[in-house]
């Protein structure tokens, strides 16, 4: 990819994602997070600040995609991970890794 990920290629390092963007936006009246970064694998990946499980839910809902073609592709998915599933009468999880 470009010298900005030559440190991947490191002894010891992997895992490098560079952060592109970050969003916050109001879903109800929580305020969450949007991370999205370019992996050194080309693709972006996104991270939310907070999961959410609706009221007759068993869990939280997080998507299963993980990687993507575009920057844009990234935010949607988070967008939908953030409000496929919201009732209002639910709860926020915090996600730790945010």
């Amino acid at each position: 990819m470009s010298k900005n990920f030559e440190i991947s290629t490191s002894r010891n390092v992997s895992g490098v994602r560079k952060l592109i963007s970050q969003y916050t936006m109001l879903v109800g009246n929580k305020k969450v997070g949007i991370k999205i970064y370019l992996g050194s694998d080309g693709y972006y990946q996104m991270d939310t600040s907070h999961y959410y499980r609706c009221k007759d839910c068993a869990g939280i809902y997080i998507s299963s995609a993980a990687n993507f073609s575009s920057e844009e592709e990234a935010l949607n998915n988070a967008h939908q991970q953030l409000t496929i599933f919201y009732d209002g009468e639910g709860e926020w999880r915090v996600n730790e890794d945010f």
